[in-house]
């Protein structure tokens, strides 16, 4: 049962982070994150937040990082496709 509550705490974490994005609360959801991240490292799904709140401020190094982790962590996951497109953006800005 414990692990049915950590789900739903993790999805409902998730919403929140995606809603405080959309909303263009970028500190919080950078905060956010970084509480996520720090209480689990190996959350993919936080570390590709994260690449997308960088990728919003063309931060496209630090997305490339936050990308990278989020990759090793889950190969198949939506990071493969978003490391290939801040590699392409950094090339078109000379980055």
């Amino acid at each position: 049962m414990q692990d049915k509550k950590e789900i739903l705490g993790r999805i409902i974490t998730a919403v929140e982070i995606e809603a405080l994005m959309r909303e263009g609360r970028n500190e919080e959801a950078h905060s956010s994150l970084s509480a996520l991240l720090k209480k689990e490292p190996k959350n993919a799904y936080a570390w590709y937040l994260l690449g997308n709140l960088y990728s919003r401020q063309q931060l496209y190094r630090e997305a490339l990082d936050a990308y990278s982790n989020s990759k090793l962590l889950e190969p198949e996951g939506p990071a493969a496709a978003a490391v290939d497109w801040v590699v392409e953006q950094m090339s078109e800005e000379g980055i």
